[in-house]
């Protein structure tokens, strides 16, 4: 039998550490959503004050932009693509995200995502994670 290559189960460990990240993220399991995410890392995401400079600043602001929805949210990562080194790593993905809110209005929306991780002690962490969304400006002259 063959043991996967370094590289192979580097990237095997942070794909999962992903889906872990967003299956938390789907279900609002906040105590597990930040898990794998360095003290420090730097986060950039799409709702303000968009910069949060430590894992304990994001978890302060959970709930004040996480949606209420009614049941299970979505929150799946799609066309995942990772590299990683001996100690960095990057992923890169698309978030589709939606749900019902308490309304009974839904929402579906889909937004980009990229994540830097660190090999520290033998382990990943995502060291800095940006969440973006493009969006429309008017024409002009």
């Amino acid at each position: 039998m063959n043991s996967p290559s370094v590289s192979q189960a580097d990237e095997d460990q942070v794909r999962q550490l992903l889906e872990h990240w967003a299956r938390a993220t789907q279900k609002g399991r906040q105590d597990e959503i930040l898990v794998n995410h360095a003290p420090d890392v730097l986060i950039y995401d799409v709702l303000p004050p968009m910069k949060y400079e430590s894992a304990a600043a994001y978890r302060r602001s959970w709930e004040d932009w996480q949606p209420d929805t009614q049941g299970e949210a979505q929150f799946t990562l799609q066309d995942l693509s990772i590299t990683t080194g001996n100690v960095v790593a990057f992923a890169h993905c698309f978030i589709k995200c939606g749900g019902t809110l308490p309304d009974g209005k839904t929402f579906d929306d889909v937004v980009r995502a990229t994540f830097c991780l660190r090999k520290i002690g033998g382990s990943w962490q995502v060291a800095h994670q940006h969440i973006s969304k493009p969006f429309q400006h008017g024409g002009g002259a």
